[in-house]
């Protein structure tokens, strides 16, 4: 064999090589196993099991199999899927596994015993969040109680230990930044200690940078501030310059039409079956935080049509659906998948308030004053991640989803104002 042909053999030898070792990745890729015992190429699914926090045992049909995060190639099935963790909240979900197709978890493990830390000793009223979630604004009343701070350090750890002395309106930012936690709270408007705060109120521009404060001297006498969240304001000291009903009204009229604008664009995603139900036959529409998933209240009994999405979505839920609309209920529609699942029934949800988690995967269940529950978008996993004193429904997650803001008073005297707390989710 001379020398030219020996390449020509080697160069076929190659591609042979590249295309064998493409064909057998591919083929494990999809779920494809040799069984050693029958001889044979088997086609499996994947299940694809991680967590938050990982390290989480995953057993399956009531049996350990491995540790999270991690692939496991399955015979197509139905399986009873186990994913826990000493301190956690297990989770648990029927999955159907088909061939050549990956089903993940995606598991959210929540302590159960989480932690509580104070965000400072200011006694607070009337804590109201951003509409994007990264800000509240809470007023502080005059009469604060200081003394009593170093009792409340015995039974909570302080994220920070400055307190705000000021009386007015103050503002927390709930972002994270790089170097960690630093929820801060700041005086926005500083006030004097007559300031009548009693039918004081707060609205949000739609971009969440701007409030409109109202306030009431008397029931004839009203005074209206546009302010912006990123500055500080002193109205202590004359003259305290009002923005004029006019403005307000043309203010408002403007934040009103943004919003629905807003709702118009996001509607407009949904097939257009599901978004004539929505608009006719239900109320409370919100969208999650990635505009996937949205839920709602049923004012009307409906039904929603099978396949409004033609395309076959790979990997879709396989969690008993409800397309069938029963007045009072609320349910969750999946976008991506058409998919829609009920979340509450109607003598369930008369007592609970109903909000996004910022992972759009799961929906905080507030039963005010009573226990905060998380429950996935599906409908499954639901458990108390907080049971314990809080005031009304004033629960809102962190943008990261790591804890939630509650105002609570821990001393169970009703005279005292609540103060800001974290509960943390990890």
């Amino acid at each position: 064999m001379n020398r030219p042909q020996k390449r020509a053999l080697i160069a076929f030898a190659t591609l042979i090589f590249v295309l064998l070792t493409t064909f057998i990745i591919g083929a494990l890729a999809r779920g494809y196993r040799f069984d050693f015992t029958k001889k044979e190429l088997k086609s499996t699914g994947l299940l694809v099991a991680n967590s938050i926090p990982n390290g989480a045992q995953v057993w399956i049909d009531n049996k350990l199999k491995t540790a999270t995060d991690q692939t496991i190639p399955l015979p197509p099935g139905q399986y009873k899927v186990e994913i826990k963790k000493p301190g956690y909240s297990p989770w648990k979900k029927n999955l159907q596994i088909d061939k050549e197709v990956a089903v993940t978890t995606n598991t959210y493990l929540f302590p159960l015993a989480p932690d509580l830390k104070a965000l400072g000793f200011t006694e607070i009223a009337n804590l109201n969040l951003s509409p994007d979630g990264t800000k509240a604004i809470y007023f502080i009343p005059s009469h604060i109680d200081t003394a009593s701070s170093s009792a409340k350090t015995n039974t909570t750890t302080p994220i920070i230990t400055d307190s705000l002395e000021e009386i007015g309106v103050g503002i927390i930012d709930l972002t994270e930044k790089t170097l960690g936690r630093s929820f801060k709270p700041r005086v926005l408007v500083k006030t004097r200690s007559d300031f009548n705060f009693d039918q004081a109120t707060v609205d949000w521009s739609p971009d969440s940078r701007k409030i409109l404060l109202t306030t009431f001297q008397n029931d004839d006498n009203k005074e209206f501030f546009i302010l912006d969240t990123a500055q500080t304001y002193d109205f202590t000291a004359p003259p305290i310059i009002s923005t004029s009903p006019s403005q307000v009204s043309k203010t408002i009229a403007q934040w009103e039409k943004e919003k629905e604008l807003e709702k118009k664009g996001l509607l407009s995603k949904l097939p257009e079956e599901m978004k004539i139900i929505l608009e006719e036959k239900c109320q409370a529409t919100t969208f999650s935080p990635d505009e996937t998933k949205i839920f709602y209240k049923v004012t009307e009994a409906a039904k929603i049509p099978e396949k409004l999405i033609a395309k076959e979505i790979i990997g879709a839920s396989t969690q008993k659906e409800e397309r069938d609309l029963a007045l009072g209920n609320w349910y969750l529609y999946d976008l991506k998948e058409d998919k829609n699942f009920l979340i509450l029934k109607e003598e369930e949800s008369e007592k609970i308030e109903i909000r996004w988690f910022p992972t759009s995967k799961h929906l905080l269940l507030i039963e005010k004053g009573e226990k905060v529950e998380i429950i996935e978008y599906d409908g499954t996993n639901r458990i108390t991640v907080y049971a314990g004193p809080f005031e009304n429904s004033f629960v809102f997650p962190f943008p990261s989803g790591k804890s939630l803001l509650i105002s609570t008073s821990l001393n169970g005297s009703e005279k005292k104002l609540p103060h800001l707390y974290a509960v943390s989710l990890q």
